[in-house]
């Protein structure tokens, strides 16, 4: 009798944690500043994987490599925009250039990645990596939504705080940014 109400216990117990761990699990923030700054985000590369039927066996190594290659991926982009004249990421004219060179640097790093582990169809690679960026997009999209962004309090509407809103004492000037 004893043995028969420990293990109805230790099944209650065992259903209690699970669920907990699936609401904490459905109510974890996916909008971490990790992921929304990963240019391979896990996840979204194994989804993309699966999609374009990559053999499972490859999916470890090309997550660790393309992790590996998330931080490179501003170096890069800062290294090809200083050989230009005007730098693209200094001159806000040139923003067409410096995206061109983003968009570049990350298909070079993504389809060398591909390359080591047995892809090299460039077609398939590109609708992989625009796969993948089309996932970071709906994220953000998401993201602002459940996130609005604010400066703060009184900016977001100075008419209501008796401010003229083109009055120049902001606490935050053009040449902040």
């Amino acid at each position: 009798m004893k043995s028969l109400i420990i293990s109805r216990l230790c099944l209650a117990l065992a259903v209690c944690i699970g669920s907990i761990t699936l609401l904490a699990a459905e109510n974890q923030d996916l909008c971490t500043e990790e992921r929304l700054l990963s240019y391979f985000p896990k996840d979204f590369v194994m989804m993309t994987l699966n999609k374009y039927q990559i053999p499972k066996d490859r999916w470890d190594g090309i997550n660790r490599d393309l992790a590996e290659k998330d931080f490179e991926i501003i170096r890069i982009v800062e290294e090809k925009a200083s050989r230009l004249t005007p730098n693209p990421l200094r001159d806000p004219k040139e923003r067409h250039v410096a995206v061109k060179i983003f968009r570049e640097t990350l298909q070079e790093s993504f389809s060398s990645v591909m390359n080591m582990h047995g892809v090299s169809d460039q077609n398939q690679i590109h609708a992989m990596l625009d796969d993948i960026q089309r996932q970071k997009a709906e994220l953000f999209a998401q993201c602002m939504d459940k996130h609005p962004p604010r400066l703060n309090d009184q900016q977001s509407n100075p008419q209501e705080e008796g401010r003229n809103p083109d009055d120049d004492d902001d606490e935050y000037e053009w040449e902040d940014y």
